[in-house]
């Protein structure tokens, strides 16, 4: 699951190296001929044929005539003026291709005559539905589907029982529906959080627009990120679950369960599927080098959060303020628009933008027999520039400029007292686990250490629907576990008396493949 991974089967069709092979041939380049069709000036008409020709299919109708493509465009109130020439035009690209029709020939002549049959191709096809793939593609706003991290982690727990059975069918449907979920996962997470995008990119956003829905927006944002952190613990162990059986027993059981093949498929089923399992793997386990895929989701969730309540108080204020940046440059505008000369508009503009003239530096050499008044900048010897003139556009005053403050010693100190902060926890946590919780007073070091556990603890309990875990929490060599408990626990400080009711915190050591002891 790390960075090795993308070695594997790199020569697989559409992979990176794959298409970059083929793209160096100039009969596979050619084949990409059948894009023009949307990229052209005619294109609105090159499209329009090849919808028609779409539809002709889904009737079943493989090969067409051109007086019926005229007429379907006719019925769709389309006027196309020459239409044998855009026919041809998508020949040559490859779109279409054509037969001599010989069912309406009754005279010499007629074989003189040019009577085509037309035909889709499997290209033009595919150049067909990319055009509508792509014009759809920012239409998709996307949604975060919480429920697919429930669908993951059962498929999870279903393929370690298929690889406990060695049933290689149920493998492979299990390992196809991960993948196809994940896909869904990434795809949808994907188009929802760049329609957010757009929305926060937009300066001319309603106030009403805005405000009818930002509370349900920040909630659903809000419930996913804390759905996604609390499923993501289950999902990790479910897949740990799963490698523990052994990779590869799995992609060799998905493998010889995949029937998905096509007869002359000489390709590599095994190293496809453990591909998959590399990334289905990597989206929610980090890498020792880099972050997971859940980690980009969460940060990008957050992300979404915080600019979202940012872009909220902008509009409230915009809607509070009638003065905005937008209506003060309509009024500049109009005062442009009402000058008389070009100087008085150069003037407005200085004062509008802060702009002014432009500084020329200047300045005689200690020795002007050495370098010319007349020498190019390029071609003189360089001069200092004080970095006041430099930068700031301000002539330096009068005496030797002043050194840069040496922040050394502040960061050393900062440094210092870090460590020694971290000293001071390490001794209270190991303090706390050395003696019993109950029956001592705690110090203010300790009970700092012990809120951190109990907090961390609370965290892993089963809140409403998501199930918790109940693996220990460790800070600095010191497990705790919360445990229920009728008679609950008090513990005593300086500061009073904290009570637990119904559960207790064990705390303890850390053990060796254990909790606390």
């Amino acid at each position: 699951m790390d960075g090795d991974a993308t070695q594997v089967g790199a020569g697989r069709p559409g992979s990176p190296r794959e298409l970059f092979g083929r793209l160096q041939q100039g009969e596979q380049r050619d084949r990409l001929l059948v894009l023009r069709a949307a990229t052209e000036a005619n294109a609105p008409v090159y499209v329009a044929v090849l919808a028609a020709f779409v539809a002709a299919r889904e009737r079943y109708e493989v090969e067409v005539r051109t007086d019926r493509i005229a007429a379907d465009l006719d019925a769709a109130g389309l006027e196309v003026d020459n239409l044998d020439a855009a026919l041809d035009q998508l020949r040559q690209w490859g779109n279409l291709t054509w037969t001599q029709d010989t069912a309406r020939v009754a005279r010499l002549e007629d074989f003189r005559q040019r009577r085509a049959l037309w035909q889709l191709t499997a290209a033009g096809q595919a150049a067909h539905d990319a055009i509508v793939a792509v014009l759809d593609a920012s239409d998709q706003s996307g949604s975060l589907q919480r429920t697919l991290f429930r669908d993951i982690r059962e498929n999870l727990q279903e393929l370690a029982g298929a690889l406990d059975r060695r049933d290689p069918e149920r493998a492979y449907l299990r390992l196809r529906d991960l993948d196809g979920s994940l896909r869904d996962l990434a795809a949808n997470a994907r188009d929802f959080h760049a329609a957010v995008a757009q929305l926060r990119r937009e300066h001319d956003v309603a106030p009403d627009r805005f405000l009818a829905y930002k509370d349900l927006l920040i909630t659903y944002l809000e419930q996913f990120l804390e759905h996604l952190v609390a499923q993501r613990a289950l999902v990790v162990r479910a897949v740990q679950a799963v490698e523990e059986r052994g990779i590869d027993r799995l992609v060799e059981l998905a493998a010889a369960g995949d029937d998905s093949a096509g007869l002359f498929d000489d390709g590599d089923r095994a190293e496809l599927w453990r591909e998959r399992w590399d990334g289905l793997a990597g989206w929610f386990v980090a890498p020792p080098r880099g972050a997971a895929g859940a980690d980009d989701l969460i940060g990008a969730t957050t992300a979404a959060i915080s600019d979202l309540l940012s872009l909220l108080r902008q509009v409230t204020e915009s809607a509070r303020r009638p003065i905005t940046r937008a209506s003060e440059l309509v009024v500049l505008a109009r005062w442009f628009r009402r000058l008389g000369t070009d100087a008085e508009a150069a003037e407005l503009f200085d004062a509008a933008f802060g702009l002014g003239r432009p500084l020329h530096l200047g300045g005689a050499d200690d020795d002007p027999e050495t370098t010319p008044a007349a020498t190019s900048w390029w071609d003189a010897t360089p001069v200092p520039v004080p970095v006041t003139l430099r930068e700031h556009g301000r002539r330096p005053s009068s005496g030797r400029s002043g050194h840069a403050a040496d922040f050394s010693a502040h960061k050393a100190r900062l440094a210092a007292e870090h460590r020694a902060a971290q000293a001071a926890r390490a001794e209270a946590a190991a303090r706390l686990r050395a003696r019993p919780v109950e029956g001592r007073v705690l110090s203010d070091p300790e009970l700092a250490v012990l809120f951190e556990l109990l907090d961390r603890a609370a965290h892993q309990r089963p809140v409403g629907d998501a199930p918790g875990h109940d693996a220990p929490v460790v800070i600095e060599g010191t497990a705790a576990r919360l445990e229920p408990d009728p008679d609950g626990m008090a513990v005593r400080s300086r500061r009073g008396t904290l009570t637990l009711s119904d559960h207790r915190l064990v705390v303890g050591a850390v053990a060796a493949g254990a909790g606390p002891r």
